[in-house]
């Protein structure tokens, strides 16, 4: 077999972290792989961040407990979101991904999770003032890509940090800058998700829910990842 150099892993919290970041506001699902190595089962999915030169391949995965379904279900229209395995998508409240199995582990899969990967390129970082800054960039962004960046969630030199990462393509002789937006937490947010809305009365409203149904708001959603790769130190 051809050797393929491994991916960057994002290790994420725990599993509902994981079914945040595939499933939450989102209508194109991506592909969840599951398999197995050193008697533990892991569910991942790939992404691609636009860099320096070239792209850097992230590998966002989860230890599992248990064995899943062929389907994760999720939705977040109530006091708490919910995900869980199911072996149908007939149920409309909830949007799906499919699980694809491997029936073995191949090297390129077992390296991230072993912490064993290329050091990216880092972007540079950029603190914005308060998270009301964050999420205008997020909505803009957002708006103008027609896709939701999610929020990383870590920790840094023991602070606790709440960030995006944005690439501006064609700089320079560069495929891409690459800025590390971010603002510095004093503690875990409350819910895992922020949303914002402007008015004439009131200008910004910015707070924190566990409900993406009220569409008067933008959302963005928090993933909590035990170490960001990309975040230069």
């Amino acid at each position: 077999m051809t050797s393929v150099k491994p991916p960057v892993a994002l290790k994420v919290r725990d599993l509902g972290n994981f079914a945040r970041l595939t499933l939450a506001l989102t209508d194109s699902p991506p592909i969840i792989w599951l398999f197995k190595y050193k008697g533990k089962r892991y569910l991942a999915t790939f992404s691609v961040y636009l860099s320096w030169k070239g792209d850097i391949p992230l590998f966002t995965y989860v230890v599992l407990k248990g064995k899943p379904g062929p389907f994760l279900a999720y939705k977040s229209d109530g006091a708490r979101e919910e995900y869980k395995f199911t072996n149908n998508i007939e149920n409309p409240r909830y949007i799906y991904a499919p699980i694809i199995v491997l029936r073995e582990t191949y090297d390129f899969l077992k390296a991230p999770v072993e912490g064993k990967f290329p050091e990216p390129s880092k972007p540079i970082k950029m603190e914005v003032d308060s998270l009301n800054s964050l999420l205008r960039l997020l909505y803009l962004i957002s708006v103008r890509e027609g896709s939701l960046f999610p929020l990383w969630l870590f920790k840094s030199n023991g602070k606790r940090i709440l960030g995006v990462c944005v690439p501006f393509e064609h700089y320079y002789e560069a495929s891409a800058l690459p800025v590390f937006f971010y603002v510095k937490l004093g503690r875990r947010p409350p819910a895992p998700f922020i949303r914002y809305m402007t008015s004439s009365l009131k200008g910004e409203n910015i707070d924190f829910s566990h409900n993406t149904s009220d569409t008067k708001y933008f959302y963005a959603k928090i993933i909590e990842v035990e170490r960001m790769p990309l975040f230069p130190d």
